[in-house]
């Protein structure tokens, strides 16, 4: 006999954390003389930015992260990046700045670029003296960042939404002193396809399972970037590509791989029937990828 089973829509990978306060503008002492980034950008750096969510972005992480950052992604990096006092890391994509935060009260400093003028705004706002954040295409550091080098580089969160990856990959790896580190941290790409990955229930087996409708091709998907509102039609676009795509790009850049971690979701399954199964299915299918590699000699 076959198995009834059913499927639901894909899940969204993070909720709406509560708005945090407006963010006021700061000079970041610690780089005096440094370039900055402009006061009041006109348009985005690239056409992959963020810029069109950014307000809901920055509600969502906040001053610390949402709970998938708190505490899963961020204490990953963390570890595998291993900075020390006094070191310079590079954050790609940087988002409102939520990592340099945690580097700062650390003692090290950083420096962030990305391509939204408001998330840019938002990280200068919150930004103490270790950390200094720029308006630019990460596909092009080194017009951003001139003869400038950084002891790490860190990638969180973005690389799915940017392409081509080679010149993000290769851009940092110029800046990276060799010997020095760089942490990936992306939704997994074997069981996170946006609409082409779902969640499934065998009521025989009574088991939870994870549905893939594909994997080695890369494809370009649209996403809604406010999925539980119908009314709202502000899109972006990620960009799936298989494990390998990522490896052999990292290594053409000059970065050899050194470890990994697949992170599963903290969260549980609603109380009820099913909780048990979709407990399992969670601490068995991994949310994230981290991809740890350092900058080969040349």
């Amino acid at each position: 006999m076959r198995s009834k089973v059913s499927f639901r829509k894909p899940d969204a990978t993070a909720p709406v954390a509560a708005p945090s306060a407006p963010p006021t503008t700061v000079a970041p002492a610690a780089f005096a003389g440094a370039p900055a980034a402009p006061a009041k950008p006109a348009a985005p750096a690239a056409e992959t930015s963020w810029e069109d969510g950014a307000g809901w972005y920055d509600r969502m992480i906040g001053d610390d992260g949402d709970d998938f950052y708190k505490r899963l992604i961020l204490p990953a990096v963390e570890r595998r990046l291993d900075a020390k006092p006094g070191d310079h890391v590079l954050d790609v994509a940087c988002g409102n700045g939520v990592f340099g935060r945690v580097l700062a009260a650390r003692g090290v400093k950083s420096t962030g670029v990305d391509a939204s003028p408001t998330l840019i705004k938002a990280a200068q706002g919150r930004a103490g003296s270790h950390e200094r954040h720029l308006l630019g295409d990460v596909r092009d550091l080194a017009a951003v960042l001139p003869k400038a080098k950084f002891d790490h580089a860190t990638m969180i969160m973005c690389l799915q939404d940017l392409d081509p990856i080679d010149q993000v990959l290769s851009g940092a790896a110029a800046l990276v002193r060799p010997g020095g580190r760089l942490v990936v941290v992306m939704t997994h790409p074997a069981f996170r396809i946006p609409r082409r990955s779902a969640w499934g229930w065998d009521e025989e087996k009574r088991q939870q399972f994870r549905r893939i409708d594909t994997y080695i091709t890369p494809i370009k998907v649209p996403i809604r970037l406010h999925p539980g509102q119908e009314s709202n039609h502000v899109h972006t676009s990620s960009f799936h590509r298989p494990i390998s795509t990522y490896l052999d790009a990292l290594g053409a850049a000059g970065w050899g791989v050194v470890g990994s971690d697949e992170l599963s979701s903290h969260r549980r399954g609603t109380r009820g029937a099913r909780s048990a199964a979709e407990d399992l299915i969670l601490r068995e299918i991994p949310l994230f990828l981290v991809l740890a590699a350092v900058k080969l000699p040349t």
